[in-house]
């Protein structure tokens, strides 16, 4: 199957790591709705993690992100409480809670993230490279950590240091 839009309803068929993709931090995303998709309601996008891979902690200060695990091991820190989470397992974490995530599998893991309100997925895309699931990016991007210091105020996101 190809991405499909089936009508001018919006709606839409994707396959695994189909929709907007690109490498970020050395996981692979999948954006599957945007926000401009739901009036900015929400967006979902689909992350292969690698072992050992998971964002710095941070605080979202716009939306509520929760985590759908699909496949894999993942310790989800919400606070300072730790939470281990696979295959089939769900975390919501409301805005204004410091969290983070990490893939604790010596295998990749799968999760969808659902951001509500959407629009922190245009600031991942921003941020990563073009890609698609089997092309890792060739060069590894040194400037990805500070372009995301400089651009997170501007998405509502803290990162804890």
């Amino acid at each position: 199957m190809n991405e499909n839009v089936l009508d001018k309803s919006g709606i839409s068929v994707l396959e695994r790591g189909q929709g907007e993709s690109f490498w970020l931090m050395g996981d692979f995303y999948a954006i599957k709705t945007t926000s401009a998709q739901t009036g900015g309601a929400y967006s979902i996008v689909e992350i292969e993690s690698f072992p050992g891979n998971g964002p710095p902690m941070h605080i979202h200060r716009r939306e509520d992100e929760c985590f759908y695990v699909v496949e894999g091991a993942f310790s989800v820190i919400v606070g300072d409480r730790i939470y281990d989470v696979a295959d089939g397992d769900y975390v919501r974490v409301p805005r204004d809670t410091p969290h983070t995530y990490k893939n604790v599998g010596a295998v990749p893991g799968r999760i969808l993230v659902v951001l509500t309100p959407g629009g922190l997925e245009r600031m991942w895309a921003g941020l990563g490279q073009p890609g698609r699931l089997n092309e890792k990016p060739r060069i590894e991007d040194d400037t990805v950590l500070p372009r995301l210091l400089t651009l997170a105020p501007d998405f509502g996101l803290e990162i804890c240091t």
